[in-house]
């Protein structure tokens, strides 16, 4: 597995978080937000390969700018970046249908507990991946990933 594109937000369906910006919903906006506030509060240098991976999406520049930007595990701006990360996971979760949510959500939840596991009881990146699984919605769903709501 690899934990630096996982910590980089490679889950996040960046088409589908376009479409949330294109239907002009809360969580997309809310975003936003999260972008320019992580970009205020850090100096991290933005990398071109990962620009490109957004840049085709119709999104705003700065949030653009805030996913090539991805600061360091240990940098005090993690906590913000995992802010950002949520966001953009709210913004995608909002796009996608509420039988199709459960199965996502027990995948995206194992994901992130096996990445943590990987990276180390108690590393910071273990931290970040577990604070990630916990911001995740519908833990009253039944863990049968197969759940599908009436």
């Amino acid at each position: 597995m690899d934990l630096g594109e996982l910590y980089g937000g490679s889950f996040v369906n960046w088409e589908t978080v376009a479409g949330s910006w294109r239907k002009r919903t809360v969580s997309s906006r809310l975003l936003l937000l999260a972008a320019r506030r992580y970009l205020a509060e850090t100096g991290a240098a933005a990398d071109p390969a990962r620009r490109e991976v957004v840049e085709p999406a119709p999104l705003p520049d700065e949030i653009k700018r805030a996913f090539a930007a991805p600061p360091g595990v240990e940098s005090t701006a993690a906590e913000l970046w995992g802010g950002f990360v949520d966001a953009a996971v709210a913004a995608e979760l909002e796009m996608i249908s509420y039988g199709e949510r459960p199965p996502l959500l027990h995948e995206l939840r194992a994901g992130l507990e096996a990445a943590a596991l990987e990276a180390g009881a108690g590393s910071d990146l273990a931290r970040w991946f577990l604070a990630r699984r916990d911001t995740l919605p519908g833990e009253d769903l039944p863990e049968d990933p197969g759940y599908l709501p009436v």
